[in-house]
């Protein structure tokens, strides 16, 4: 908390030439791909949330990302939202990306708010309510 957060590419609709379900395993797939984390860090607050809905361990990971979506469209203006994958190509096998390793997280969920400095506001770990997320968000957004 308060640290930088780490300034990681992540992959958006355009990288993956509209092939969403290339780099989001939700089905239908996030609509929080359409811009580049390392792109608004510091620019404005950020909602970066790492789960793996289909291929997640705990089984969480597909409601969290629904919540994140639920916030989203209650608050589309408050934050840039943003959804990370955890294994490379979608597949266990292939091992984590190397965002999950940058953010050095041993475990999925995750959910971080990031203000508009590009500092953690706040961080959520597994299974989150939108009161929760909500809750994170307004950290990050205090004085924006």
């Amino acid at each position: 908390m308060g640290d930088p957060a780490p300034r990681t590419h992540t992959p958006t609709t355009a990288d993956a030439a509209g092939d969403v379900a290339s780099i989001d395993t939700r089905v239908p797939p996030s609509s929080m791909h359409e811009a580049d984390f390392a792109d608004v860090v510091g620019k404005k607050p950020v909602v970066l949330v790492f789960a793996t809905p289909q291929l997640c361990q705990s089984q969480v990971c597909g409601p969290v990302v629904d919540i994140a979506e639920q916030v989203k469209a209650a608050r589309p203006d408050d934050a840039e939202f943003v959804h990370m994958e955890i294994y490379r190509d979608n597949t266990i096998e292939a091992g984590f990306r190397p965002q999950v390793e940058a953010w050095r997280l041993p475990t999925e969920p995750w959910a971080f708010a990031i203000d508009r400095d590009g500092k953690v506001a706040a961080r959520l770990e597994g299974a989150f309510s939108a009161d929760e997320l909500n809750a994170a968000l307004d950290k990050a957004t205090r004085g924006a």
